[in-house]
């Protein structure tokens, strides 16, 4: 218990970190190396994302696999599941460096209008190193499996947050004397690198993680895949969901709308982890309920539990930045980029209600029932393509995010919760009215801060910021006092004592 909750706590210090450096990072890279360039990045991004469906795929297999035998003191499984790993991956490897040669030939047809030559030149480097950057990190799925299950978040989470930090240092470092988007892949590379190192090393010396293949187990195997082959389709509808609007700005408007696209983008993905925080701590736990005890009570009120204290955290933000987020952007980005306002918003709306509900899908995994979310993610993913060819059309970069929007409340918020109450048994029923009753008092207190904000607009970042603390405290104050229950305000009177005490 006292692991997770240094998890949850090293998760937050590394969600708040996330945040505060893209806010510096995104405009350094758009003043360093230009829209232009920032665009091709991020389009290129969207591409070799593609393939790291590969590596999503079967690192929620590992985690699963290994977490089960781990809970069942099965160190034979949990070697062969490691080792089994190893064999597919090197499958794996293969396909991405041939798959990157093939997504080089048709970056130079598809995109041989609307970039330039450099660009198409710059974009064949890109692939290529964040190809190599991508085997990285499936090389060390492995060794992210042992930890998992060793409830070692704060490790994993401090040297992801080393690597955070490292990343904008060197390439601010190195912009002044070569300021194209290949200098902040290869400085991606090469920080990925240092973590991959040194997360194997202690997975390996200070965890004992055997990844020899004992003896080849088929059914071991064929579980494996058979997860996997749920997990991917998943995987593939996340990829065209969040990548594909990108891809196809950049076809009918060029690298400078993606990267107004991309602010907002910017935003939403510095938002996530908010949501991933404290349920990506669960999976050991979950796995325990079920394996353990088959206890669905337990993992309703669990549910419940983890999605309420998610949120809070989500809402200060996404309200926030309803009130002060087109000054915000103006200072932080910079003149031509307010479109990156309603982008924002028209995703983060729907997103939260998915974030707050996170811990569903690893209950999913964990039961082996992820394959219905893939399905219905994939019919979604496809619908955004539909209505993003057709609103991008009329509407620019704005209908983009609209399409994205609709797809996400019909997908997370309205199929995935009706599978939650009558397919797995989790009562979302109380999860809504709970949910309601801790939102209506913040939703008011927003719409107030609207009011107040509209007389300060334009002000600049002695003003926003005053304002954000202003917002901070209210928040926290209607929170406690209006919104959180008798285990909440005990969770937070705990955490008090200790500090003071402490100090």
């Amino acid at each position: 218990m006292n692991k997770r909750r240094v998890g949850v706590i090293v998760s937050y210090v590394y969600s708040i970190t996330q945040v505060v450096v893209n806010l510096i990072y995104v405009p350094v890279l758009l003043g360093g190396i230009g829209q232009s360039e920032y665009g091709l990045y991020q389009t290129i991004g969207s591409i070799i994302s593609y393939l790291s469906i590969i590596n999503s795929t079967f690192s929620a297999g590992a985690v699963r696999f290994y977490s089960k035998y781990y809970v069942l003191g099965d160190e034979e499984g949990m070697a062969n599941t490691l080792g089994i790993l190893k064999r597919i991956y090197r499958i794996a490897y293969i396909i991405v460096f041939a798959a990157t040669l093939i997504f080089m030939g048709i970056v130079n047809i598809v995109y041989q209008k609307s970039f330039s030559p450099w660009e198409l030149q710059e974009s064949c480097l890109l692939l290529a190193v964040l190809a190599f950057n991508l085997v990285l990190t499936m090389n060390n799925t492995i060794s992210i499996a042992c930890i998992t299950a060793h409830e070692e978040f704060a490790f994993l989470k401090i040297t992801q947050l080393i690597t955070l930090v490292l990343q904008p240092v060197l390439v601010v470092l190195f912009l002044g004397a070569a300021p194209y988007a290949i200098t902040v892949s290869l400085a991606q590379l090469f920080c990925n690198f240092l973590c991959r190192t040194v997360q194997q090393v202690y997975a390996r010396h200070k965890l004992g993680m055997d990844d020899r293949l004992r003896f080849l187990d088929k059914n071991l195997e064929h579980k494996i895949i058979v997860f996997s082959g749920g997990i991917i389709l998943a995987v593939i509808a996340d990829q065209i969901y969040w990548k594909t609007d990108q891809l196809i700005l950049g076809y009918m408007y060029g690298t400078a709308a993606v990267a107004v696209y991309s602010v907002g983008s910017q935003i939403v993905n510095a938002y996530q982890p908010l949501g991933l925080a404290v349920s990506s701590v669960f999976l050991p736990k979950v796995s325990e309920l079920w394996y353990g005890k088959h206890d669905m009570n337990a993992l309703s009120e669990l549910f419940v539990k983890v999605s309420r204290i998610a949120l809070y955290p989500m809402l200060a933000v996404l309200l926030g930045f309803i009130i002060f987020g087109r000054d915000f952007i103006r200072l932080w980005a910079g003149d031509g980029y307010e479109l990156a306002y309603w982008v924002t918003v028209f995703e983060l709306v729907p997103f939260t209600v998915d974030l707050s509900q996170n811990i569903g899908l690893t209950i999913l995994q964990v039961i082996n029932k992820y394959d219905f979310r893939a399905k219905v993610y994939f019919v979604a993913a496809v619908l955004n393509i539909v209505l993003t060819i057709v609103l991008a059309q009329r509407f620019g970069i704005v209908g983009a995010a609209v399409s994205s929007g609709v797809a996400m409340i019909a997908s997370s918020g309205l199929i995935l919760n009706w599978y939650y109450q009558m397919r797995i048994g989790l009562d979302m029923a109380s999860w809504w009215k709970s949910v309601v009753r801790e939102c209506i008092p913040m939703i008011a207190l927003c719409v107030v801060g609207v009011f107040a904000w509209h007389f300060f607009q334009g002000c600049g970042w002695d003003g926003l910021i005053t304002g954000l603390i202003i917002w901070g405290v209210a928040f926290l104050l209607v929170s406690y006092y209006l919104c959180a229950n008798d285990y909440e305000k005990h969770l937070v009177s705990g955490i008090v004592k200790k500090v003071f005490r402490r100090g």
